[in-house]
């Protein structure tokens, strides 16, 4: 294109061989998704210096799926599988124990675009078979698209034999598993409603027969915060001191203390001693699993390692290898890769000198706008911003605005202009050196933005090439002979 070139190229040389190709990818490229260099590695295969440029383009700028989004697509794997091909009834009443109440919650909001409004009402087809399509669709429709309320209303009609067809539908191909996962969720406990009920009764009767024989035994427990005396001896726990309190009173002490950023959590009455990690299992996975993270940290914080190291991005600490400069977060919510000397993001094969810090960027940034500035012309009637690289001086803009490319002024005919061979010198010229011109006012530009910056910070100088590249442009572009 007709820009000037933003920055330097960085030629990064790794010895490539085609036997280590995907080795060189991955360390040149440790935040790039695995499938896709994978990919590049089979397309590149035995090409070492096709595998070169890639490299040089990547760190250049060019757009690489990351491996945050690699990561993201696994995650979302896990979770469209979980309520798909491999659901589990003990597993879903683990992650929302009481799912008639979820679902029927009329406060509970799906997102529902075009793709999730057509998956369920294929899934809806397909279940309800024998009622008419035409049934299904317009229920789906009366109800706002909301499925398990739908799901329900289909149910009671589904029992008006007279509303049913003699033959069922043959199925609907469903379509490719969608992202929606609350959508999911829901289609899951609809698909699986009887089974999930038939679940919960038995654990329900179970948990009855079990209170019953504690009563009987006299074994209920008092809560010491909530004095609930009819607590089962499974859901009563205790501080280190032996004080006793009920799950419920535990989870909810701890997820406020928590969440003012506490990792101590004291006994609920006048006592001293506190929860143990042991007893705070009570709590859910997730943030148990956050709880005891933070609590590890903050020991290995106090014991004083020298050689512990932390992310720069988030709380992850380990003691990395010797002799590697680079820091692999193994956080599952961060996984990103940095520099041990300064900290920023990963940077192989560039010494820390050479990269630019974000007061660089804003710097580098800051002159590359003033230089854009400084090369479009902006027209006086539309405002539309353009630049040309051949042609004459009496520019005329889509709008209809006809304006000198000189001295930006409007014109009409070519009064303005001091034609070839003319020697009204004191008018803007027809033609022009375009190219140079547009090299002279991108360099004012830039001398203009210098001015106004510390140039200590400007580590790259985007006029760096600027000769050679408009050199290179001259030789490309056509030019009408002043």
């Amino acid at each position: 294109d007709g820009q000037y070139p933003k920055r330097h190229p960085v030629n990064v040389e790794p010895d490539v061989f085609p036997e280590n190709q995907l080795e060189i990818l991955t360390e040149f490229l440790p935040d790039a998704d695995p499938d896709y260099l994978k990919m590049m590695y089979d397309r590149f295969e035995g090409k070492p210096d096709l595998v070169t440029r890639f490299i040089n383009e990547v760190m250049e700028g060019k757009d690489c799926p990351t491996k945050k989004e690699y990561q993201r697509r696994q995650q979302l794997s896990a979770q469209q599988k979980q309520y798909t091909t491999e659901f589990t009834v003990e597993n879903f009443i683990k992650l929302i124990p009481d799912p008639h109440a979820f679902f029927s919650d009329s406060s509970r909001t799906v997102k529902m675009d075009d793709l999730s409004c057509h998956y369920a009402l294929v899934f809806l087809c397909n279940t309800f078979h024998k009622l008419p399509i035409r049934v299904v669709e317009s229920t789906f429709k009366k109800n706002s698209c909301k499925l398990y309320k739908t799901f329900k209303e289909l149910q009671t009609r589904l029992k008006r034999s007279f509303m049913l067809k003699k033959r069922a539908r043959k199925p609907i191909e469903m379509p490719n598993t969608i992202q929606n996962i609350p959508l999911l969720q829901e289609i899951a406990y609809c698909a699986h409603e009887k089974e999930i009920n038939e679940y919960l009764d038995e654990i329900k009767n179970k948990e009855e027969a079990e209170r019953r024989e504690a009563v009987s035994q006299g074994l209920m427990k008092t809560c010491g915060c909530c004095y609930d005396e009819a607590v089962l001896p499974r859901d009563i726990f205790s501080c280190e001191n032996g004080c006793s309190f009920c799950k419920s009173c535990i989870v909810k002490s701890t997820e406020v203390l928590f969440g003012e950023g506490k990792l101590d959590f004291p006994c609920l009455m006048n006592c001293p001693s506190y929860f143990s990690l042991q007893t705070l299992q009570v709590l859910s996975a997730k943030l148990f699993s956050k709880i005891a993270q933070k609590k590890a940290l903050e020991e290995i914080k106090s014991a004083g390692i020298n050689e512990l190291e932390m992310c720069p991005f988030c709380d992850f600490a380990t003691i990395p290898a010797e002799g590697y400069n680079i820091f692999s977060c193994l956080n599952p919510e961060c996984m990103k890769e940095s520099c041990r000397l300064c900290k920023e993001p990963s940077h192989a094969p560039l010494r820390c000198e050479e990269i630019e810090k974000d007061e660089n960027v804003r710097a580098r940034t800051f002159v590359e706008n003033k230089m854009t500035e400084a090369l479009l012309k902006t027209c006086w009637k539309c405002g539309i911003k353009f630049f040309k690289e051949e042609g004459c001086n009496r520019m005329t803009c889509s709008c209809g605005a006809k304006m000198c490319y000189v001295c930006n002024q409007p014109v009409t005919g070519y009064k303005h202009f001091n034609e070839n061979g003319g020697d009204r010198y004191d008018l803007c010229p027809l033609y022009s050196d375009t190219v140079n011109l547009n090299k002279e006012n991108v360099l004012k530009g830039a001398e203009v933005a210098k001015a106004e910056i510390d140039k200590t910070k400007l580590k790259y100088d985007p006029t760096r090439d600027i000769h050679q590249h408009y050199k290179d442009r001259a030789k490309k572009v056509p030019q009408t002979q002043v």
